[in-house]
């Protein structure tokens, strides 16, 4: 019998997700294959978070049998103490995924406009079309930059939000403080500007913007931060936002009651307190791309800069590319006019770096 349930209209794609290792080891049978789709964090969590949740865990039964806070009030507070912002104004998601969801669905309504890069995180035209909203793109600047002043250029009467991704997802490059505070000088205080800052950590450059800073000065700025990337907990999926009390508590409006579990709450508090766990991450993390990008430049490829646990490689058939390190146990992700490929560990690297060789040689 053929599916025959009415639904709306709904023009949007299914996010595509880095595919998961079983399934392309089951797919052309190999023993060993390595991801480097999603840029994970390789080191993983800091040994102290996964010690103290495991004391946690063991030493309070209630936590298994009864619901999270849904509030995250413990999480909020540490997080109201390392930001110094007021818990009141901050909002705890499943991941930052989820919270560009619910910014979406709170702040857009039929017909509303939401401008983005044009190649930047798939998840704004998918939250914005889901909203009823309209995604208008902006061409990128060089190297896969956003174009802050096009991206002014292309708000209307009708613009309602503003996705910009720093570093910029897949392209892994940043704007700095001097085009930050333009932008902001120059954006309508009606337009609530969306600061995801999902790789923050990773970044080295001295000129990268304060984004909490400036959610403190414009209450239209909200600040995305998650737990997935440099902290290492993806599979906890937990992020937050830093916004205006106002912001927040719409968001709240739309949040399901129990949106992040009590074991993610518990990983991402004791997670903030390590930080020197996540220099070691960014600076592990600095010294592998490094090496990854000149090797790959010795190759011919041409990366694009990045700040990021990820390099973008320009290429005529990154689809094509993709799909044949696939068959050779490496997993990365096709992105519009190439590949993303994730900083691993150096074995992960020199694997990814030997099935390029060989599929050139096979080339030739």
């Amino acid at each position: 019998m053929a599916f025959s349930v009415r639904m709306k209209p709904l023009d949007v794609p299914i996010y595509e997700p880095g595919k998961p290792i079983a399934e392309i080891r089951e797919r052309y049978g190999l023993d060993a294959v390595i991801k480097l789709a999603s840029n994970e964090n390789p080191y993983g969590p800091s040994p102290k978070v996964q010690e103290a949740l495991l004391a946690r865990l063991s030493a309070d039964p209630e936590l298994w049998l009864r619901y999270p806070d849904g509030a995250a009030r413990e999480l909020k507070r540490a997080l109201s103490l390392r930001w110094g912002h007021p818990a009141e104004g901050i909002a705890v998601g499943a991941g930052a995924d989820e919270l560009i969801q619910l910014i979406a669905l709170r702040f857009l309504a039929d017909g509303d406009e939401a401008v983005m890069g044009e190649l930047s995180f798939p998840m704004y035209p998918i939250a914005t079309r889901i909203a009823g909203g309209v995604p208008i793109p902006v061409p990128m600047g060089p190297e896969g930059r956003l174009d802050l002043p096009a991206m002014l250029r292309a708000i209307g009467p009708r613009t309602r939000i503003v996705w910009l991704a720093n570093p910029n997802n897949p392209t892994g490059t940043v704007f700095d403080r001097e085009q930050w505070a333009a932008f902001l000088a120059e954006v309508p205080e009606t337009v609530l500007v969306v600061l995801d800052e999902a790789y923050a950590e990773y970044v080295s450059d001295p000129n990268y913007p304060d984004g909490p800073a400036a959610v403190r000065r414009h209450p239209n700025v909200v600040v995305l931060r998650t737990f997935s990337k440099a902290y290492g907990l993806a599979g906890f999926r937990i992020g937050y936002a830093l916004a205006a009390p106002e912001v927040v508590r719409e968001l709240e409006r739309v949040r399901k009651p129990f949106n992040t579990s009590t074991v993610a709450q518990l990983a991402a508090t004791f997670a903030l307190e390590d930080e020197a766990h996540v220099a070691f991450v960014r600076e592990a993390n600095r010294k592998a791309r490094a090496a990854l990008r000149q090797a790959l430049e010795a190759r011919g490829f041409r990366p694009y800069p990045s700040e990021t646990n990820f390099l973008y490689l320009p290429h005529d058939d990154g689809r094509g590319l993709a799909t044949r390190l696939e068959a050779a146990g490496v997993i990365v992700r096709p992105v519009p006019g190439g590949i993303r490929v994730s900083v691993g560990t150096e074995a992960e690297n020199a694997r990814l770096l030997a099935a390029l060789d060989a599929l050139e040689g096979r080339r030739r």
